[in-house]
């Protein structure tokens, strides 16, 4: 018995501190949001895209929760920007996801997702080269998953208009097999 309770008091700490960062991620998340520096909600679009299409991909459960974790926090980095640096020099989405991967990377726990918002922007391929053998899945989800939802929340495409530029940017600045897992998932909802 006394074996079980042990096992049930771990297991109840480990759920908890499981809530407690998954709480902590999306209250981060709306800071960009809040200051005007990202759509409202385009967090929690982009997290549940990325989450869908990371299991239609066949994702184990560990790194589909850093997918979540980290499409959540994919915009942090724009925290860092203001009007008057905005202004005087042209940072490019690189940029803003090394800061916001220099913020992330702040928590330990929080490793693994810092360096996934890290790569979010590196594209599939560059024409002429060959495909990035080093780039995860999971940045390549994020960052596809992201377009999608600024195609559809922020420009005002429809679903199929915006897989339309997915498909158009497939093999260069999109894993094809990603932007085939987003056409399915919203083809299916």
């Amino acid at each position: 018995l006394l074996p079980y309770s042990f096992a049930h008091l771990a297991f109840y700490r480990s759920h908890s501190a499981r809530v407690t960062y998954s709480q902590t991620i999306r209250s981060l998340a709306r800071i960009p949001e809040v200051a005007g520096l990202s759509p409202d909600g385009h967090s929690d679009r982009t997290a549940e895209l990325a989450v869908a299409v990371a299991t239609d991909l066949g994702l184990n459960p560990d790194e589909v929760r850093m997918v979540e974790y980290a499409a959540r926090l994919h915009d942090i980095g724009r925290i860092t920007l203001n009007e008057l640096n905005i202004i005087k020099v042209g940072f490019t989405d690189d940029d803003i996801a090394r800061w916001g991967a220099e913020i992330i990377s702040e928590a330990p726990y929080l490793t693994e997702v810092a360096a996934l918002v890290r790569q979010q922007h590196d594209p599939y391929r560059r024409p002429g080269e060959r495909k990035d053998p080093d780039l995860p899945i999971p940045s390549k989800i994020i960052k596809a998953a992201s377009a999608y939802d600024h195609a559809t929340s922020e420009l005002g495409f429809s679903a199929l208009e915006a897989l339309e530029v997915l498909h158009r940017g497939a093999a260069y600045d999109y894993d094809p097999d990603v932007v085939e897992g987003i056409r399915h998932i919203v083809m299916t909802r």
